[in-house]
């Protein structure tokens, strides 16, 4: 339902909630993730884009979740360094950026306001 190309690079089937296979996916979210994938010139996995509300309580999200906004996906790249992809990241209008070392995944979001960073 959702086989839908956004652009040379994304589908919109990558962004939808896995359990009722709805989207919403804000403009500057996706423009902010095109140019992240320009920029590595490798493709980004999208782990987790939109999330409805019961699937973002399944998976223990916060109650607030941009998610659940359409503003927030859960990238990794293959064959980079977490790190190193949170380099370049810096460098893009990412307004919430959180660093899950440990799940090897970055979260990024384009919520309201000044760059917000955490790290688990």
């Amino acid at each position: 339902m959702n086989n839908i190309k956004l652009n040379q690079f994304f589908n919109l089937k990558e962004f939808e909630c896995p359990c009722c296979k709805r989207v919403m996916l804000s403009e500057i979210l996706l423009e902010n993730l095109f140019k992240l994938r320009y920029i590595l010139k490798k493709p980004i996995n999208i782990n987790s884009g939109y999330r409805c509300i019961d699937y973002n309580k399944k998976v223990k999200g916060s109650p607030g979740s941009y998610h659940m906004f359409g503003l927030a996906a859960d990238i990794s790249v293959k064959e980079m360094i977490l790190y190193d992809l949170y380099q370049i990241v810096l460098e893009i209008s990412f307004t919430g950026i959180g660093f899950y070392e440990k799940k090897n995944f970055l979260h990024l979001d384009v919520r309201p306001g000044k760059l917000f960073e955490w790290k688990e």
